[in-house]
């Protein structure tokens, strides 16, 4: 029987579940390297905030995309479908099963060596900063999407938006409301919409349709 967040109802528990999982382990792990690393490299500059500035601002619209042409890829056998679009079409089939909450651990091995190779490459104390906020942003990702998909209560008004706003996109319409950690990229590319202003999709518990 798959694990479910059905009796995850409180924020310490779904915290000590979350934690379980090698997606955040793997990102936790990665981005203590790279803070231990930064703060040993001496040198902060104009470069770290305009690299951290530059990643949380484009944040919004690489989560959507990734959603878009990633995580609502074709079910055509490719790559990209085996590696994350069979797995998201799981997760809208069934959202409580855990195991299909996380990035997959090959892509996050994948995208540390990566980090890794920019660091080496470019040896300057701002590419760290850089795969250093990178991590943190995916980790708030997964945290807050792992979240959103338990039973823990929403309290506070930016959370209960966010909560609002992914379960209507698995329930209500799958081609809308498609941040997950944050909703401007939505506001901007207009997948926003009132919930009264859309149909009831009959792919959203399937996600074969993404556009």
């Amino acid at each position: 029987m798959p694990a479910v967040t059905r009796t995850l109802t409180t924020l310490r528990g779904a915290f000590a579940e979350f934690v379980r999982h090698p997606s955040p382990q793997l990102l936790a792990a990665e981005l203590v390297v790279f803070l231990v690393v930064r703060l040993a490299w001496p040198g902060w500059s104009v470069a770290d905030v305009i690299v951290v500035a530059a990643l949380v601002a484009a944040n919004p619209f690489s989560e959507w995309l990734i959603h878009v042409f990633i995580l609502h890829c074709k079910a055509d056998g490719s790559l990209r479908d085996k590696l994350a679009g069979v797995s998201h079409r799981r997760h809208h089939e069934d959202p409580r099963d855990l195991r299909f909450q996380f990035i997959h651990p090959s892509v996050i091995v994948g995208a540390m060596v990566f980090n890794a190779l920019i660091v080496l490459g470019f040896r300057r104390p701002s590419a760290v900063t850089a795969v250093l906020t990178a991590t943190a942003l995916v980790l708030t990702y997964e945290w807050v999407h792992f979240l959103i998909h338990t039973d823990y209560a929403p309290r506070h008004y930016l959370y209960r938006r966010l909560h609002r706003a992914h379960r209507l996109h698995h329930f209500r319409n799958e081609k809308y409301w498609l941040g997950v950690a944050t909703r401007f990229g939505d506001r901007v590319l207009g997948t926003n919409p009132r919930k009264e202003d859309v149909e009831v999709s009959p792919t959203a518990k399937t996600a074969l349709v993404s556009r």
